[in-house]
């Protein structure tokens, strides 16, 4: 039965990642989509969703501008009508308050408008769901930067929101992919792209430091229990393993992936005994592990930015992973930071890693190269600064510094102090119900 179980979940991974067959699926999507009527706006927006998947199956680059010219006239026709987004997210939707949504300047005049940031495309969903009627007071008042979760942008709120965004100012939009860089603008001409990851946000001063010759973990894995983070990918290596490798896993459920249902996994492959399952630990945990941890691996082929790959990098634990991985962080993975890997002799790859951990110093080049939430948040100060002084705008104020752990939050106490009348301006002048600040 295992040979049979390790069989089925290796082909359907398999399946999962071939570009054959993500083009012909993509080719099947484009044969059954059918121009909706022009009266019906919902109807149009199904057919985005529905083009937004066949979009993200594309395996050329001919065939995703094929897919997009068909979205670009779907949303034209959509225009600006409104859409009912509780059919799409309807689980999301049950909420009035905007999570993950952070002021980052206060409002100082009509030509210096205040910024705010919000992430994930769902909670831009909300957003436009639930406060249509509030939107033009808030853009009259505040900049608006997106950041968008998956490692290709294409769903129905990534050209629904900026088709529809009012007056004149460009919505900013952080990256999770490098490709994003040209599919962004390729979206909307509104877009102005700003060169950040999700992953850029890490705040270094958190993460401890343990000396190479402390380090009494080979392997930390921090990840969800999604399919998507392919963990019998490292069940499988353990295999060719010695049994005195030390591997930590450090996750939490995902849909209806559980512990018991990961745990089933690694008895298929015969190594369930074989590593330790830490379900739902506290930041200190996460970060002793890090630090004590001599590689840190991510097995995922295809996700958004894995902030776990640059935690673990300033904690200077180098990283591994996939090649051919569509994950954004991948842009920070070079020779002192880490390696990458491939799908044969897997587990020999990292027991060579293993042994050459203390080669790597992947906390000191990430600082140097400021991609820590101080130079990240200085970058992109300045590419919205540069915009609206190039349109005329004024700009006196500065962005308070941001960084995520595990959401986003302003930085600093002297910031969280000054951005609270921000906050209470955007409920009670502008009418938006958003998160109040975290304590700390």
């Amino acid at each position: 039965m295992s040979f049979v179980q390790r069989l089925k979940i290796e082909a359907e991974d398999t399946l999962r990642y071939s570009d054959t067959v993500r083009s012909v699926l993509c080719e099947v999507e484009l044969l059954k989509d059918k121009t909706p009527p022009a009266s019906d706006p919902q109807a149009i927006a199904r057919s985005i969703v529905k083009l937004c998947s066949a979009a993200r199956l594309a395996a050329s680059m001919d065939q995703l501008l094929k897919v997009e010219a068909r979205i670009a006239e779907r949303i034209k026709l959509l225009g600006h009508r409104p859409v009912d987004f509780a059919e799409f997210e309807p689980s999301s939707m049950k909420k009035r308050v905007i999570d993950y949504f952070v002021p980052l300047k206060p409002y100082v005049s009509e030509r210096e408008k205040g910024v705010c940031y919000i992430a994930f495309e769902h909670r831009w969903a909300r957003f436009v769901h639930h406060y249509r009627d509030k939107l033009e007071a808030f853009a009259k008042r505040y900049l608006l930067i997106v950041h968008p979760v998956w490692a290709t942008p294409h769903g129905l709120i990534n050209y629904y929101l900026p088709s529809i965004w009012p007056g004149d100012d460009p919505v900013f939009a952080c990256v999770s992919d490098p490709h994003d860089l040209d599919t962004l603008p390729r979206q909307s001409p509104r877009h102005v792209v700003i060169p950040r990851y999700c992953s850029h946000w890490v705040n270094p001063a958190v993460y401890p430091q343990v000396p190479f010759e402390k380090k009494n973990l080979d392997i930390v894995m921090l990840a969800n229990f999604g399919k998507y983070k392919r963990h019998f990918a490292i069940f499988k290596a353990l295999r060719d393993m010695p049994r005195t490798v030390k591997v930590v896993c450090i996750g939490q459920h995902n849909d209806k992936r559980t512990r018991e249902v990961l745990l089933a996994e690694a008895a298929a492959y015969g190594v369930a005994d074989r590593f330790e399952l830490k379900e739902n630990a506290p930041d200190e945990v996460v970060f002793d592990c890090m630090a004590r941890a001599k590689v840190n691996l991510i097995m995922s082929k295809r996700e958004g930015s894995c902030i776990a790959i640059v935690e673990a990098m300033f904690a200077n634990t180098p990283s591994g992973m996939f090649r051919d991985a569509e994950v954004g962080s991948r842009v920070f993975i070079n020779e002192h930071t880490g390696r990458f890997l491939t799908d044969d002799q897997l587990g020999a790859q990292l027991m060579d890693f293993i042994a050459n951990a203390g080669k790597y110093s992947p906390r000191k080049w990430m600082m140097e190269n400021q991609h820590d939430c101080h130079g990240s948040s200085a970058v992109m100060n300045e590419v919205i600064k540069q915009e609206m002084l190039k349109r005329g705008q004024a700009w006196t104020t500065d962005l308070c510094p941001l960084h995520w752990r595990p959401d986003p939050q302003v930085l600093r106490p002297e910031d969280r102090a000054l951005m609270q009348a921000t906050y209470d301006d955007i409920r009670n002048n502008v009418g938006i119900e958003i998160e109040p600040m975290r304590k700390v």
